[in-house]
């Protein structure tokens, strides 16, 4: 009886092996395919790539974007390698949580992202590749010196899994970065022109050990959208710089009029101001729109000031040094507005 068992093993251990041999099938063995494959090195190479599709929200108030994208991943993994059946058997679909795969965080995101469909296949030769479908809330740094007339690098930054940091290094990809057609047609920021997608690799400092950790970088760049700002802000605001220096062709005299007329520039500019710092964040600097509002506090209280020295001298009677002040002040003052407004747009646009 045990010579028959023996005979029986043997004989399937045997047809187990003819099986195994030819290699035309994808391997079954789930726990080991769960471990990572094996390389020379103990380092998988991966590339990544991002499809963007849509660009949701982006708030320059909390520094903040929600993307819309294809998170793609190819690596080499020699136990999938299998036998074509034919020249139309060029991938097989398998199961996500089958083999292994690298684990791909998004660190400035500011929750886990959301992901919706999911794709694994693999090529005969044993290239797997994966996408998955996405959504997430990034956080970026904006930077705003030029505002309104700015260029933003929306930052989508790709790390490996902190247990996979040592065994996962990120590779120059041939993959493309892209964005979807439809993306320009349709997209939802009216605020916002897209630039470019670009990609890059460095490595950065763990904070697990002393080992660095792959990291891939994706920065969107989009351009804004001006002409709400210009047409709505700062072509109303100069508007009402120039209606105060209606006060110098004024008789010194009509007092009220004078006053009135740079009160009310002064409460537009403030007006203004707010009304714009409520869409930006508390920068510890200087935006564009930031210094021609500064710019315009000034000379509305130039002419204030102007407007006062006129009918101070004017009640002392004065009048020599009332028509000195009052004809001096016509033409320096916007010459210099000019002139400031100038310096301002060179330093902050240029």
């Amino acid at each position: 009886m045990l010579l028959t068992l023996a005979t029986i093993l043997n004989g399937c251990l045997a047809t187990l092996a003819l099986g195994a041999s030819p290699r035309t099938a994808i391997p079954l063995d789930l726990n080991s395919m769960l471990l990572p494959p094996p390389t020379d090195d103990r380092r998988i190479k991966v590339t990544v790539a991002l499809h963007v599709l849509n660009l949701s929200m982006i708030s320059e108030v909390t520094e903040r974007f929600q993307l819309t994208g294809y998170l793609l991943a190819q690596w080499h993994d020699p136990r999938l390698i299998y036998q074509a059946a034919g020249p139309n058997d060029t991938y097989k679909i398998i199961a996500w949580d089958s083999v292994w795969r690298p684990q791909l965080v998004i660190i400035n995101a500011i929750e886990p992202r959301q992901t919706y469909e999911t794709s694994l296949q693999v090529a005969p030769y044993g290239l797997v590749s994966y996408v998955e479908r996405f959504d997430a809330l990034l956080t970026s740094t904006f930077h705003l010196k030029a505002f309104p007339f700015d260029t933003q690098k929306l930052e989508v930054i790709i790390h490996p899994f902190t247990d996979q940091r040592q065994s996962v290094v990120f590779v120059p990809s041939q993959l493309p970065v892209w964005t979807a057609t439809e993306f320009n047609t349709y997209s939802s920021l009216e605020s916002w022109r897209f630039e470019s997608l670009t990609f890059n690799l460095s490595s950065a400092a763990s904070q697990f050990g002393r080992h660095a950790i792959s990291e891939a970088r994706f920065e969107i760049t989009v351009e804004r959208r001006y002409g709400f700002y210009l047409w709505k802000v700062f072509l109303p605001l100069l508007l009402m710089v120039i209606v105060s220096w209606s006060v110098f062709w004024f008789d010194p005299p009509e007092a009220s009029s004078q006053v009135t007329i740079a009160v009310t520039t002064i409460l537009t500019i403030i007006a203004f101001a707010l009304a714009i710092s409520l869409t930006l964040p508390r920068v510890p600097y200087l935006t564009f729109a930031d210094a021609f509002f500064l710019t315009c506090y000034v000379f509305a209280f130039v002419t204030m000031v102007e407007v006062t020295m006129v009918h101070i001298t004017y009640r002392n009677e004065r009048r020599t040094l009332t028509a000195k002040i009052w004809r001096t002040a016509r033409w320096p003052v916007p010459t210099a507005f000019v002139i400031t407004n100038l310096i301002v747009i060179v330093h902050f646009l240029a």
